[in-house]
């Protein structure tokens, strides 16, 4: 009894190690696959008319939108991203966020939806009505199995503006926001509507469009000292790839990857500090922003949900097994 108790034992412990890959296998495509192949997963639809605009977008659900409400990120893209449909998916790497290694990252949920809205060129995001805008997200969400509490934006270059702008007006509807090298600066009212949200301003003090003391730097000054100092992040470096022919521009490359080590090595000086004016040791969009992390939490990294989850489905599964075999 004794060996076979054993062998059930060691079985069990495989089968505990070999889940997670066999849980990522079930999530979908891999970030090791080709572009094409992650971008196969998305879709494309439109957004009611406002204001005399209806916006195009591309958009990814995830399997596990079938059995429960799952957070949203949106994505507003920069100048000449928008010049024809479907551009948006392809003039930037956000596609990478449907990759089974990004989707399990989100906390306390089985992937995250992922929409990312194109401007009609040359009707910008800066200038396309805000209303426009809002109404493409919130049909969205009205028709997907959305959490409305955790829906967020994230915006740069023009993109930025149109982000900002969509938040200040409807400050209720979403709970974070992501700018990067934007030309709106956030001021002291403004810092006061994102009050409940959590903030991530990104700036480059060689940026040559989005000049840093002239809308980062004043930003960041407004937003950090209204609300939480832990739902609150800065993102600065002195050099970063140039898009296009603006220098120093490039930030977003840094969400594009989730932050990874690779990504960082194209740019100096690079930290990220909170409210407090304390250091990120181990920035992750997807992670913060459905975190909504704490400084402790910051501090000390926490244990995925999901892994716990594995956790606990192996306890119960041994259990079982001795209580039938001792039974």
């Amino acid at each position: 009894m004794k060996k076979k108790i054993t062998r059930m034992l060691a079985l069990c412990l495989i089968a505990f190690l070999l889940l997670p890959a066999f849980s990522a296998a079930a999530l979908g495509v891999s970030i090791d696959d080709d572009a094409d192949a992650l971008r196969a997963q998305w879709r494309r639809d439109e957004g009611p008319r406002k204001a005399g605009f209806s916006l195009d977008y591309s958009y990814f659900e995830p399997q596990a939108a079938a059995k429960e409400k799952l957070p949203l990120f949106v994505f507003m893209p920069g100048a000449g991203e928008g010049t024809y449909e479907g551009k948006e998916l392809l003039q930037n790497s956000f596609y990478k966020w449907s990759g089974e290694e990004y989707q399990s990252r989100v906390t306390d949920a089985a992937g995250a939806y992922l929409l990312i809205l194109r401007a009609p060129e040359p009707i910008y995001f800066d200038t396309c009505p805000v209303e426009s805008i809002h109404a493409a997200i919130m049909d969205f969400v009205s028709r997907y199995n959305v959490d409305k509490t955790r829906v967020y934006l994230f915006g740069w270059c023009l993109g930025e503006n149109g982000a900002l702008k969509t938040a200040l007006a409807h400050p209720d509807d979403y709970a974070g926001i992501a700018l990067f090298s934007g030309r709106r600066a956030i001021s002291g009212s403004d810092a006061e509507k994102l009050r409940d949200m959590a903030v991530w301003l990104l700036g480059c003090t060689g940026d040559t469009y989005s000049v840093y003391g002239i809308y980062t730097a004043p930003s960041w000054s407004n937003v950090r000292t209204v609300g939480d100092p832990a739902k609150r992040r800065l993102t600065s470096c002195t050099s970063a790839p140039r898009a296009a022919a603006i220098f120093n521009h490039n930030l977003w490359r840094l969400a594009e990857n989730d932050y990874s080590a690779d990504a960082q090595t194209f740019y100096e000086d690079l930290s990220t500090v909170n409210g407090a004016g304390r250091t990120v040791k181990a920035p992750s969009f997807i992670d913060w922003f459905t975190r909504w992390s704490t400084d402790a939490q910051e501090e000390a990294p926490s244990v995925s949900g999901a892994f716990l989850q594995r956790i606990s489905a192996f306890i119960r599964a041994l259990l079982a097994v001795i209580v039938r075999l001792l039974g």
